[in-house]
C-alpha cells in the first residue's frame, strides 16, 4: 500500500515539475519529427519531455529562455525577436563576425562531436559558409552574448534568466566578472599601473584613447575586431550553467563544473586561456595545454572541481591574491597547513613549490597582425608556445614567496612613454570605466584594485627606439603568478642550493600569417641580487611571410641581448649552506628512522616532515 501511494505521489508531482506547455506552437512544432523532416529542418525536433527533464527548472517555458512569439503560428511570427546561439564566421568578408547556424549551415544539434577543447564548435556547411564570405566557424557563443560586440548583455540577461532568476542576474551583472572590470580597467599601454599586460589594452570604449596612443593608422575596424576577440573570452551566464558539453542533452543546465570553466568544449576561452595558454600552468591541461599533454594537476585528477575552492558568493569568486581561495587547501590537508604555518616555510605558498614544469607563451608581441580576419596594429603575436622547467620565486605584496613565470614583452608603435617601473603588483587605481548601455550595461562603474589582491606583477623594462619602423617600442617583463597544475614538489636543492635562480625555456613559433614554417629557440632566465636577465638565447632564422617584417613578432631578433634586462632588484633567495646541509642532515636521518614504517602513519609522518620537521619528531613521540 505504501510503495503505491509512493508511485501515485511521484506521478503527480512528476506532472507539476515536468509538465510542459502542449499548446505552445514551439512546443507543437518541434515535438512534429515528420513536420520538421519535410521541412528539411529534422535536426530541430526535440521531445519536450526530455527537454523539461534536461532543463530542469519547474514552469520555465520556451519563450523565458528564447524569447520570440510562443502562441504564433506562422514560422516567421513565432521566430520574431528569438535568440539563438551563433557561430563566429572568419573569411574574406567576414571577420571574425556572428553569422546564424542556419546561415553557416550549423543546425545540428549542439551536443561534443569529440572530447577535445573544440568539440562543440560546429564545422558548417563549406558550401554556405562561402556564400556568406566566410572560410570557416572558430566559435560558438549563447544567447546571452550580443552579436555585435560578443559580450555578456545583461540586458538579454534580465529578460531571460532574470524572469526567474532576478536577483541572481542582478548580482552577476555588477560583479566583477559580469562587467569585466579589472581587464577593462586596462586603458593604457604607457600607464604605470595598472600597466600593460600580456591579453592587452581594452579596445571597448576605449577606441579614441587608443587611436592616440598609435603611432601608425588606426581605424575603428581594427578596434572593433580586437574587441570581438577579447570578449569571447568573458562569460555570460550561459557559459557558467549551460552545459551542452557533458553530453547527456542539448537543454542541460546545472551548476557549473571543470569544463564548463574552460569554455565548455569551444576552444580556448573563458578560463582556459589565461590558465593554460598565457601562463601555463593550467588546472585542466590535456588536450587544452600549450604544448599539450603537459602533466595533469594532481586535483584535476582526483575529481576536484574549480567551485570546491574558488566558492561563489553572490556570483563573486574568491582568485588572484584572496585569502578565502587559500584557506581552502585547509579543507583536504588541515594537518599539512597546519604544520607549514608553524614552520620556517611559513610566508611560502603551496604552489610555488608545488608548480615545477609550465608551458605556453616564452615571449608575447603586440604588433602589426591579423586578428579575426582583419589587419590589424595590435596583432598578438603569442604563439611563443614551450616550457619554463621552473617558475621563479619572487615575495608578493603580502612577503609571501610565490611562483611566476618572467618572460619578455613589447607593444610596437607607440606615440607615448613607459619609464623603468621596478617589480609592481597589478593594482588599479580607482577609476570610471564607461559601460555599453546598448547591451544594458551601466554609463559607467567603478573598477579598483589593490596590490593585496592580485598576484600577478610586471617589471616595466622601459620605452625604445632604434627599430626599423623608426617608432617606439614599450618593452616589459611579464610575471604572472603559477597557481595550478599542482604535483609533487619541485626539489629543496632548487631554492636551498644557491641564492641564484635559474630557469630554462624553450619554444617554438608557428603562425603562418607571420611566417612561411615554424621556427624554435630557447633562453635561460637568471634571478638573483643583481637583478633578471634573460641569457643563452638562440633562435632559428625566421623567414617573414607576405609582408610581415621581424620588428612586427619577433623584436628580440632586432634589439640587443639585454634589451629586457632589470637591475637593481634583488631577486635572490634566502641561501646559507651550512644551515641547508644541517636541516638536510636532519630530516634524512629522520626519513631513515621511520623508512620502514610502510602504514598510513609512515606516509602522515612523511609527508609532515617534509613541512615541518619539528612537528613530525613531536607526533612520533606521541605515538
Amino acid at each position: 500500500m505504501k510503495v503505491a501511494a509512493f508511485v501515485v505521489l511521484s506521478l503527480i508531482v512528476s506532472a507539476q515539475v515536468w509538465g510542459y506547455d502542449a499548446d505552445s506552437q514551439c512546443v507543437v512544432c518541434h515535438s512534429d519529427k515528420a513536420r520538421l523532416k519535410a521541412l528539411g529542418a529534422e535536426s530541430m525536433y526535440l521531445d519536450p519531455a526530455q527537454v523539461d527533464l534536461e532543463v530542469n527548472m519547474p514552469g520555465a517555458t520556451c519563450v523565458d529562455c528564447h524569447l520570440g512569439e510562443g502562441k504564433e503560428k506562422d514560422k516567421e511570427a513565432a521566430h520574431r525577436g528569438m535568440l539563438r546561439p551563433f557561430v563566429v564566421g572568419v573569411g574574406p568578408k567576414v571577420k571574425g563576425e556572428a553569422l546564424s547556424r542556419q546561415t553557416a549551415g550549423a543546425t545540428k544539434a549542439l551536443l561534443p562531436r569529440s572530447s577535445d577543447m573544440e568539440a562543440l564548435i560546429p564545422e558548417g556547411d563549406p558550401a554556405k559558409l562561402a556564400a556568406a564570405g566566410a572560410k570557416a566557424a572558430t566559435g560558438l557563443h549563447w544567447q546571452d552574448r550580443d552579436p555585435k560586440t560578443f559580450a555578456f548583455s545583461p540586458d538579454v540577461a534580465r529578460k531571460t534568466c532574470g524572469r526567474c532568476h532576478e536577483q541572481e542576474v542582478k548580482d552577476y551583472a555588477n560583479s566583477e566578472m559580469g562587467l569585466n572590470k579589472h581587464q577593462r580597467a586596462f586603458r593604457s599601454w604607457s600607464e604605470k599601473l595598472p600597466g600593460p599586460q600580456n591579453c592587452g589594452m581594452w579596445f571597448g570604449q576605449n577606441y579614441d584613447n587608443l587611436k592616440k596612443q598609435t603611432a601608425v593608422p588606426y581605424s575603428e575596424a581594427q578596434n572593433d575586431a580586437s574587441n570581438r576577440a577579447c570578449n569571447m573570452c568573458h562569460a555570460g551566464c550561459n557559459d557558467c550553467h549551460y552545459k551542452p558539453h557533458a553530453g547527456t542533452g542539448s537543454h542541460r543546465f546545472g551548476r557549473p563544473d571543470t569544463t564548463s570553466c574552460y569554455g565548455g568544449g569551444r576552444g580556448t576561452i573563458c578560463h582556459a586561456g589565461p590558465m593554460d595558454r598565457r601562463r601555463g600552468a593550467g588546472y585542466f591541461r590535456g588536450d587544452y595545454s600549450f604544448p599539450p599533454n603537459l602533466p595533469q594537476e594532481a586535483h584535476f585528477k582526483a575529481g576536484v572541481t574549480c567551485t570546491d575552492c574558488h566558492k561563489p558568493t553572490n556570483h563573486k569568486f574568491g582568485h588572484l591574491g584572496s585569502e578565502q581561495v587559500r584557506s581552502s587547501c585547509k579543507t583536504c590537508h588541515a594537518e599539512i597547513v597546519k604544520a607549514v604555518e608553524a614552520s620556517p616555510h611559513g610566508k611560502v605558498d603551496c604552489a610555488a613549490c608545488h608548480v615545477t614544469v609550465v608551458g605556453a607563451y616564452q615571449y608575447t608581441f603586440w604588433g602589426p597582425g591579423v586578428t579575426f580576419g582583419t589587419e590589424t596594429p595590435y596583432g598578438k603575436h603569442k604563439e611563443y608556445y614551450g616550457t619554463r622547467d621552473l617558475p621563479t620565486i619572487i615575495k608578493n605584496a603580502d612577503g609571501r614567496w610565490i611562483g611566476v613565470k618572467p618572460y619578455p614583452m613589447a607593444v610596437m608603435n607607440q606615440t607615448m612613454e613607459l619609464a623603468p617601473t621596478g617589480l609592481l603588483f597589478r593594482e588599479i587605481p580607482k577609476r570610471q570605466i564607461p559601460g555599453n548601455t546598448a547591451i544594458g550595461e551601466p554609463s559607467s562603474f567603478e573598477a579598483v584594485r589593490g596590490a593585496r589582491d592580485v598576484n600577478d606583477a610586471y617589471i616595466g623594462v622601459g620605452t625604445r627606439g632604434g627599430l626599423p619602423s623608426g617608432n617606439k617600442a614599450i618593452l616589459w617583463v611579464q610575471m604572472d603568478k603559477m597557481s595550478h597544475a599542482l604535483g609533487k614538489a619541485r626539489g629543496c636543492g632548487t631554492c636551498h642550493d644557491s641564492a641564484v635562480q635559474v630557469g630554462k625555456s624553450a619554444w617554438n613559433y608557428f603562425e603562418k600569417t607571420d611566417v612561411k614554417k615554424a621556427f624554435k629557440g630557447s633562453y635561460t632566465v637568471l634571478a638573483d641580487k643583481d637583478g633578471l636577465r634573460f641569457t643563452d638565447q638562440t633562435w632559428e632564422k625566421p623567414e617573414p611571410a607576405g609582408n610581415r617584417k621581424l620588428e612586427d613578432f619577433a623584436p628580440f631578433t632586432l634589439l640587443p641581448m639585454n634589451a629586457w634586462d632589470v637591475k637593481g632588484i634583488d631577486f635572490s633567495l634566502p641561501y646559507d649552506k651550512k644551515q641547508t646541509d644541517a636541516a638536510r642532515k636532519e630530516l634524512d636521518a629522520f626519513l631513515a628512522q621511520i623508512a620502514n614504517r610502510k602504514d598510513a602513519e609512515g606516509a602522515r609522518l612523511r609527508a609532515v616532515a617534509y613541512h615541518n620537521l619539528d612537528l613530525a619528531k613531536s607526533l612520533l613521540k606521541q605515538r
